[in-house]
């Protein structure tokens, strides 16, 4: 048997937008699970000014605190693996489609500027927002953002991309969810909750599907055949609790 790889994964902070309260229980998990990999699931920048129209608030909203607030995360966390969010694939559609040269320029300069400094704290693995290239395999535990938002996302997501066997960890949806998946060998998928505050953010406010978030995230080990993960979340404001020891154990019989 191989030595267990300890891993984290979270995302959803979105930029200026994450709950200090959520990184800093990540950050002190982190000191006291200490993973051997860090995930990054993506929406580490909200951008939510490249999202709106030309004539509404969002668009008219600056990008420097939400950038920074993302590098500060970035800076915090240090992953190992950057999933890229459809949050940040916002930079690629104004890159790929607009007729604006400054607009467009200042969007790449972002980008390489994320993926540099992603670089340079370490991050060995970068991956595109894409349901084909988007994808993280550690041993039989697949990571993605997530492609799927609907009331079945998890399982749905689970029965694509995870092993027979395994297991998916997935982001995007901001909610906190674990699903038993009915295929061949068995398998599980769960939902990392999300680092932001839903209360400042204007989408959420006419969405049902917004009393489902957590604040939360992912975390467990892998021996590169077998897994275990679970889900470390608030259980009330102020209050966050968690286990970080791990026992193999192995009856006698």
């Amino acid at each position: 048997m191989s030595k267990p790889i300890r891993f984290v994964a979270a995302g959803d902070n979105h930029g200026d937008l994450a709950d200090p309260e959520a990184l800093d229980a990540l950050a002190e998990f982190c000191r006291d699970y200490k993973p051997d990999v860090r995930v990054l699931l993506g929406d580490c920048f909200d951008m939510r000014s490249l999202r709106g129209k030309a004539d509404d608030a969002e668009h008219a909203e600056s990008l420097k605190d939400d950038v920074n607030a993302g590098i500060a995360f970035l800076r915090a966390y240090r992953p190992t693996v950057y999933l890229m969010g459809n949050h940040e694939h916002r930079l690629n559609r104004v890159i790929e489609s607009t007729g604006d040269g400054i607009r467009r320029d200042y969007c790449q300069d972002i980008l390489d500027g994320i993926t540099s400094e992603a670089k340079g704290l370490g991050c060995k693995t970068i991956l595109p927002y894409h349901a084909e290239r988007g994808v993280y395999r550690l041993g039989p535990v697949a990571f993605v953002h997530g492609y799927s938002h609907s009331i079945n996302a998890v399982h749905d997501q689970g029965k694509h991309y995870a092993d027979r066997g395994g297991a998916l960890v997935c982001g995007h949806i901001h909610r906190l969810e674990q699903v038993n998946l009915q295929k061949h060998q068995g398998g599980a998928a769960f939902s990392a909750g999300c680092l932001c505050r839903k209360e400042d953010m204007a989408y959420a406010s006419h969405r049902l599907a917004s009393s489902r978030w957590g604040l939360g995230f992912a975390a467990g080990w892998t021996d590169g055949d077998q897994w275990k993960i679970w889900l470390v979340h608030r259980i009330s404001p102020g209050r966050w609790i968690w286990q970080t020891d791990l026992k193999i154990y192995s009856p006698k019989v």
